[in-house]
């Protein structure tokens, strides 16, 4: 019989973050301040909905470059698109600097995160965060949510690992822990973070709808489905 759940990893936006309240306003105030800092003429609408995010609806595509990928990934989308943007590294770099200090100033938890925390460690379970945006965003989130305490482990798509869905991160936190995959669970809201939990052989992949995918779609991907992470502790009493 397998012995007790020892790690869960969190993905962030979309699984500890309530993805649209956070993320939709900051990808289009991104694009509108993108093309006025470089004076450019362009469809700023039509930029969001390229990235999966649609502004009339105030909804995200799930499988899209928003709900799943990174400032780079987004970049280069974007310099295609709009040639006169500048080179896909300096947009890059852009993007994580305006959307590090939009979400400081948007977080919407999707719980009572520091209380979810502190229920897993107390029965001594380790805490990763693993998430393609930038390794400096979960940490800030962290820190502004006050959770540093109770965090074990974060990885960024800038972190030195490949982003999800590879397993990359989830392998490296199974080294800093000396735990075995099997005794971990992966929580996220996307097809890369239930992907990227099978592939490093986690017990459980366990999707949240509080993030872009819609609950049909994560149900075919997960091993459970919760409404979102502050189901969390009592999942875990029923995986074996």
């Amino acid at each position: 019989m397998p012995g007790p759940i020892r790690g869960v990893l969190f993905d962030k936006d979309g699984t500890l973050i309530d993805f649209e309240k956070t993320w939709l306003p900051g990808l289009l105030s991104a694009a509108r301040q993108l093309a006025a800092t470089h004076n450019i003429e362009t469809d700023v609408d039509s930029l969001t909905r390229a990235a999966g995010g649609d502004p009339e609806k105030g909804a995200v595509a799930p499988g899209t470059l928003l709900a799943q990928g990174t400032a780079t990934e987004v970049a280069a989308l974007w310099c295609r698109l709009v040639p006169a943007l500048p080179a896909v590294e300096e947009t890059a770099a852009w993007l994580d600097a305006y959307w590090l200090d939009h979400a400081a100033r948007n977080l919407a938890p999707a719980c009572d995160l520091r209380e979810l925390f502190l229920t897993l460690r107390a029965r001594d379970i380790r805490i990763a965060i693993v998430t393609n945006d930038a390794e400096r965003g979960a940490w800030d989130m962290v820190d502004a949510l006050g959770l540093r305490d109770l965090v074990d482990f974060v990885a960024g798509y800038d972190s030195g690992h490949t982003p999800k869905p590879a397993p990359d991160m989830l392998e490296a936190f199974l080294r800093t822990g000396g735990m075995a995959a099997a005794e971990t669970v992966m929580v996220g809201d996307s097809r890369a973070d239930m992907e990227a939990g099978r592939a490093a052989g986690c017990r459980a992949t366990i999707g949240v709808l509080t993030g872009a995918t819609p609950e049909p779609q994560l149900a075919a991907l997960a091993d459970f489905i919760i409404p979102d992470a502050g189901h969390l502790p009592n999942l875990l009493l029923q995986v074996h």
